[in-house]
């Protein structure tokens, strides 16, 4: 199933190779600019300034009815920061998804803060697929990697 998602997500449909065309079915949403790994590969580094800020809740609403209305279907509660950095703010915006209609929410984390608690608080509240991101093979690789210590690695590693 997660094969076929993907296939789908990365495939581009014809509709789109127009002049004008329909809104995505998919977007993503940052919720926080906000990380606790220094990733060597991740663009949130080039930012002119660390990240300190979340979306607020009135702000990420009114994306939402927004996208909802144009015909976006999935919503994607992450994007350069992460987005457990913020639980109560996670939550609450998986439950504002599916309440606004949202067909499908998804969230892509690095796990070392996903503790078995919030992973049942975000599927309760109705997060559709988890997925963790974990880039490195042993702890010498996730520290360079990573741009940080391994008990993080550790960590996620429990976490998932």
């Amino acid at each position: 199933m997660i094969t076929a998602k993907i296939d789908e997500v990365t495939r581009i449909d014809p509709e789109y190779l127009k002049e004008v065309c329909p809104p995505p079915k998919s977007v993503k949403i940052e919720l926080t600019n906000v990380c606790n790994y220094q990733c060597g590969f991740c663009s949130l580094r080039t930012r002119d300034k660390p990240g300190k800020e979340c979306l607020a809740m009135v702000d990420f609403k009114r994306v939402v009815d927004e996208a909802v209305s144009a015909g976006v279907k999935e919503v994607g509660v992450f994007y350069l920061g992460e987005s457990t950095m913020e639980p109560d703010l996670l939550v609450d915006a998986i439950t504002y998804c599916k309440a606004s209609g949202v067909e499908y929410v998804f969230l892509t984390t690095n796990g070392s803060l996903m503790t078995q608690a919030l992973a049942v608080r975000c599927m309760a509240a109705g997060l559709d697929s988890m997925k963790f991101s974990i880039n490195a093979a042993d702890e010498e690789q996730f520290e360079s990697v990573m741009g940080v210590k391994s008990k993080l690695m550790h960590k996620a590693l429990k976490h998932l």
